[in-house]
């Protein structure tokens, strides 16, 4: 079934998400509407156009992820009052907090209850940060029951192109920014100067089963097509056996020199790079950025993932779970508190 811009709405959830899902709201994609849910009215600052909805919180102390999902439940009325009539809904969260860890299955299972299909962006933490592991492989594999598909998105990819002289801040940024440029390739919409790969390409891509992965990398040597598609893969390598993918998509963006031949070539070579010749490839070209080529890559169909090992217990419990449903909790008595909207 065809899908216009006005059937689809991408939901940020927590600051991460927020910051992306603003960014993305700039950009000429097939996303016709956009929100934003948080915990923190301060991520709400200097965000684009879209609907606003902040969970309330008398807590003081700091939430768990099912903390922040019995402080929403009086508030999934609301959620799917911005799902609407939505035929896709992309919800986009870092994972490892208490809101994106929270929120996001939650959001994405509303949507589906809703009639939309949902499709969730996982931005994982980056390596260093080994406190979050635990609720971001959690919430991955929340995200893996509640969606049509999840797309993974990994920090340390961009962390290592960003080199360890930047701030903590800059090192955000950077990987915000990977993230916006990544997912507005996945979304762009038709026009003079670009050749998109349509959006049914790009959701029948996802929707395959297991997860997702989207990375992007940029060179400008004389063979810059190879050198950033082999970066790309590398990056995907990292995460999972590349050689498991079975179906992908290549985003080609360069400027108006960018020919056809070496469009092919990238289409060519990934399957190849990949270990599966047969894999299917799907394309997409623009011509608005630089001297230096971007190549990004989805690449879908991982039953596995190295975020498995986040969950001490997913190798004890051999991908069972002790409670797979969406488990929230309340501190004492705030149960009976009335609504705070």
């Amino acid at each position: 079934m065809s899908r216009s811009s006005s059937e689809v709405v991408a939901i940020g959830i927590g600051s991460a998400g927020i910051r992306i899902v603003s960014a993305l709201s700039r950009e000429k994609t097939s996303v016709g509407r956009f929100a934003y849910v948080t915990c923190d009215s301060g991520d709400l600052e200097n965000v684009g156009e879209g609907e606003q909805l902040v969970i309330e919180s008398p807590i003081i102390q700091r939430p768990s992820p099912s903390m922040v999902r019995g402080l929403a439940m009086r508030y999934h009325g609301a959620i799917k009052r911005i799902v609407g009539e939505a035929e896709a809904v992309f919800v986009v969260a870092g994972l490892g907090g208490a809101t994106g860890s929270g929120l996001a299955p939650v959001v994405a299972q509303l949507a589906r209850e809703s009639g939309s299909d949902a499709f969730s962006i996982a931005v994982m933490p980056f390596e260093f940060e080994k406190k979050l592991r635990f609720y971001a492989g959690l919430a991955l594999k929340r995200l893996r029951s509640t969606s049509n598909g999840v797309v993974v998105v990994d920090n340390d990819t961009l962390f290592n192109s960003g080199g360890s002289e930047v701030t903590l801040k800059q090192l955000h940024d950077l990987a915000n920014a990977g993230a916006v440029k990544a997912l507005t390739s996945l979304l762009e919409r038709q026009s003079k100067d670009s050749i998109p790969v349509g959006l049914n390409k790009v959701l029948g891509t996802i929707s395959n089963r297991g997860y997702s992965f989207l990375t992007s990398a940029t060179s400008g040597s004389v063979d810059k097509v190879e050198e950033a598609l082999s970066r790309a893969i590398i990056g995907i390598g990292k995460n999972a056996e590349v050689k498991n993918a079975s179906h992908a998509v290549v985003f080609l963006t360069g400027d108006s020199r960018l020919s056809a031949g070496e469009t092919a070539l990238g289409v060519r070579r990934l399957g190849s790079m990949i270990g599966n010749p047969a894999l299917d490839v799907e394309y997409a070209v623009n011509y608005r950025g630089g001297s230096q080529l971007r190549v990004s890559v989805l690449a879908s169909g991982f039953a596995e993932t190295k975020y498995d090992s986040y969950d001490p217990l997913d190798s004890v419990l051999r991908g069972k779970s002790i409670d797979d449903s969406l488990d929230h909790s309340l501190v004492e008595g705030l149960e009976m508190l009335g609504p705070c909207d």
